[in-house]
C-alpha cells in the first residue's frame, strides 16, 4: 500500500482545472481570500496528552535561523498596525548549569542513539505536526483536527504552548494558544507575530515573548497571502536571512505532464512587497512540505517523490531553493531522469540534482542542522525527522548526515540516529517522527504525531542554561 491513498485523488481534479503558465511572478489580481480556516472552535481545557544569525562558535549556538523575533525588513513593507510592541526577549543564559543528560528523567524504552547523547520524553500535544520555538525557547505545536493522508490521529484543530517553567527536562501542562483552526500547519515567528498556515491562507496572530495565549482572536488574524489552489493543506513556513518568508505548496500524484498548475507543488515567496497569492521561487515539485531557511542564506525543503517511481530510481530528496528552479514532477525522476513513457518529459537535463535522497518512502518530514558545538562528527550536521512508510512506518525514526562545513551539504546519504520508532503494536503506539527543530540551548526537539509524543535530544556534555 502507498503513503498516499487513493481516496485523494479527488484533489488532483480541482487542481487540474488551473491552467495558469508557469511566470516569473504570479498574476496576484483581485479574489476573494475570505477568512481562514477557524474549523469548529473546542474546549480542550488542560490537555495534557528561529531568529537572528548566530555565532556558530558560540556554546549556546543550534544553528535555527527561523525561530527568533528579528527581521530585517528587506520584503516586509506592510506589517499590520496591530502588531504590539513588545519589550525584548531575555538572553540566553551561560550553559554553566547541571548536563541536560543528568537530570533525574526516565530514559524512553525501546529508543536508542549514539553514545555520547541521551534523549528525553519532554511532554505530550496530540497529534502534533509542527514545531516552532519562541524567543523565550516556548515550544509552539500545530496540532491538527483535518485529516492526514498518512493516517495521523484527528488532533485539536489548535496551536499548543509548551513551556518548562522550573527548568526540569519535563513540560509544564500544554496551553491552548488558540483554537478553531482545524488545518493548522505551518508556524514560524517574526516580528511580533506568530504567522501560521491553513488549507488556503496564511495568517498572523499578534505575539509578544512569553505569551501562552493570544490576544486576539483567530478571526481577528492579520491576512499575509492567499494560498490559491491548494490541493494539500500540510503548508510549512520559513524566513531567509534577508527576512523574506516562503511557504510550501504539495500535490498528490499524477500523471498528467506537465502540470496545469504550477503552484499545486511549488515555494512561494509571500508577505511585504509580494502580491498576495505569493511569487513563485521554485516549482515542479511533488510536495516540498516541510522547508527551511538558515542563517548562511540557503533555504532547503524536503521533497516527496511520486509513490509509483519504485521501479525507475524514485527517491525521497533534499534539496536547495534557488529562484527558477523546477524540479521536473511529475516528468522527471531526478536530473537527466525522465519518466518512462512520458513523451513530453524531455531529457530532464534543466532539473537541479538534489543535495541528498532518502529512501522512497521513507518520508522526510521536518529537519534543521545541529549547532557547531555538538560533538563531532554531528556538529553541523544535518538532522531529519522521517515519517516512514505508511502502513508499516518501515523508515521512521531521526536521521542525520554530516555536511561540508564550508558549504552545509550533506556529505554522505542520511543513516539512523534515533532507532526504535517505526514499530505498530497491536492496539499499541502508532510512532512516526514528524517535525525536528534546534533550541537556542543546543537541544534538537521531535515530535511523534502517531502518540503525540514530545522528545529532546542533548550531547552528555551539553549544561543547562544558568538561571
Amino acid at each position: 500500500m502507498n503513503r498516499r491513498t487513493l481516496a485523494f485523488a479527488l484533489p488532483l481534479l480541482a487542481s487540474a482545472c488551473h491552467s495558469d503558465p508557469l511566470p516569473p511572478t504570479l498574476d496576484a489580481g483581485p479574489l476573494d481570500v475570505g477568512v481562514v480556516d477557524t474549523g469548529s472552535a473546542m474546549d480542550i481545557g488542560t490537555v495534557t496528552d528561529t531568529g537572528p544569525a548566530v555565532d556558530r562558535g558560540a556554546p549556546a549556538d543550534t544553528g535555527a535561523a527561523d525561530a527568533g523575533p528579528a527581521d530585517t525588513g528587506a520584503t516586509d513593507a506592510s506589517t499590520p498596525a496591530d502588531v504590539p510592541s513588545c519589550a525584548a526577549p531575555t538572553p540566553l543564559g551561560a550553559l554553566t548549569g547541571t548536563a541536560w543528560c543528568d537530570l533525574p528523567l526516565a530514559r524512553p524504552n525501546g529508543l536508542t542513539l549514539p553514545d555520547g547523547f541521551c534523549v528525553r520524553r519532554y511532554g505530550n500535544v496530540q497529534s502534533g505536526r509542527v514545531l516552532a520555538l519562541a524567543p523565550n525557547d516556548d515550544l509552539f505545536v500545530a496540532s491538527p483536527s483535518t485529516d492526514t493522508p498518512g493516517g495521523a490521529p484527528p488532533g485539536l484543530g489548535s496551536v499548543m504552548v509548551v513551556s518548562d517553567d522550573n527548568h526540569d527536562g519535563l513540560a509544564d501542562t500544554p496551553r491552548t494558544y488558540f483554537t478553531g483552526v482545524a488545518s493548522v500547519h505551518g508556524l514560524l515567528f517574526r516580528n511580533n507575530q506568530l504567522l501560521y498556515t491553513t488549507q488556503n491562507a496564511v495568517s498572523a496572530s499578534p505575539y509578544c515573548t512569553g505569551d501562552r495565549a493570544a490576544s486576539t482572536p483567530v478571526a481577528s488574524h492579520a491576512h499575509v497571502a492567499t494560498l490559491t489552489g491548494a490541493v494539500r493543506w500540510t503548508h510549512t513556513l520559513s524566513q531567509d536571512a534577508m527576512g523574506r518568508l516562503y511557504v510550501s505548496m504539495g500535490q498528490y500524484d499524477t500523471n498528467a505532464c506537465p502540470v496545469m498548475d504550477p503552484r499545486a507543488g511549488s515555494v512561494l515567496r509571500i508577505g511585504g512587497s509580494e502580491p498576495d497569492q505569493g511569487t513563485l521561487v521554485a516549482a515542479g515539485f511533488r510536495n516540498p512540505m516541510y522547508i527551511r531557511c538558515k542563517e548562511w542564506g540557503a533555504c532547503y525543503a524536503a521533497e516527496l517523490s511520486g509513490d509509483g517511481w519504485d521501479g525507475i530510481g524514485g527517491h525521497e530528496k533534499l534539496i536547495e531553493l534557488h529562484d527558477g528552479d523546477r524540479y521536473g514532477f511529475p516528468c522527471c525522476v531526478d536530473h537527466g531522469v525522465p519518466v518512462p513513457g512520458l513523451t513530453a518529459a524531455g531529457n530532464c537535463l534543466d532539473v537541479p540534482t538534489s543535495l541528498t535522497s532518502f529512501p522512497l518512502h521513507n518520508t522526510p518530514f521536518g529537519f534543521d542542522f545541529a549547532p557547531s558545538s555538538w560533538p563531532a562528527p554531528y556538529g553541523g550536521g544535518l538532522f531529519v525527522a522521517q515519517h516512514g512508510y505508511v502502513g508499516s512506518w518501515v523508515g521512521a525514526g531521526v536521521y542525520w548526515s554530516p555536511v561540508d562545513p564550508a558549504t552545509h551539504r550533506p556529505t554522505q546519504s542520511p543513516v539512523v540516529f534515533v532507532n526504535g520508532f517505526g514499530h505498530r503494536a497491536a492496539g499499541g503506539i502508532e510512532q512516526r517522527t514528524a517535525d525536528l527543530v534546534f533550541a537556542r540551548d543546543g537541544r534538537a526537539f521531535f515530535v511523534d504525531d502517531q502518540s503525540g509524543d514530545l522528545y529532546w535530544i542533548a550531547p552528555t556534555t551539553l549544561r543547562m542554561p544558568a538561571h
